[in-house]
């Protein structure tokens, strides 16, 4: 049992680890790892919002862009973007049962990491978060 625990220990510190990494690479106000119910894994958010909640506004978003994919010849969502006034929100899919969100601002670097995503969703898929 004990095994378990620590190797349990070891994958929360490795995601901890990389979304760290992805967070400070993008310099991003906030990112955050949650099942698609809408159960938060991990959050690092330098603002002071609700995230049970908004975490589950992010899943139905995503569910709802996932439907509307279906109506458009089954193609597969990337990514979805939403741009507020201070803010820009982005969703990624990791597998079929979580999710990413970062929350970046004016100094963030969305391009670098955008870029380097696949890598970092390599990572984080490789934890079993079921």
């Amino acid at each position: 049992m004990k095994e378990i625990e620590k190797k349990d220990t070891e994958d929360i510190t490795e995601l901890i680890q990389i979304l760290d990494e992805l967070k400070n690479k993008g310099n991003f106000t906030g990112i955050l790892y949650a099942k698609r119910n809408g159960e938060l894994i991990n959050e690092n958010i330098e603002k002071s919002i609700s995230s049970k909640e908004f975490v589950s506004m992010c899943a139905s978003v995503l569910e709802g862009a996932i439907g509307l994919s279906k109506t458009m010849e089954s193609q597969k969502v990337n990514k979805i973007i939403a741009e507020l006034k201070e803010d820009t929100i982005v969703i990624v899919e990791i597998d079929k049962n979580s999710f990413l969100t970062c929350i970046l601002n004016a100094q963030s670097n969305m391009n670098i990491v955008l870029d380097n995503l696949d890598k970092y969703i390599q990572k984080i898929v490789t934890l079993s978060y079921e």
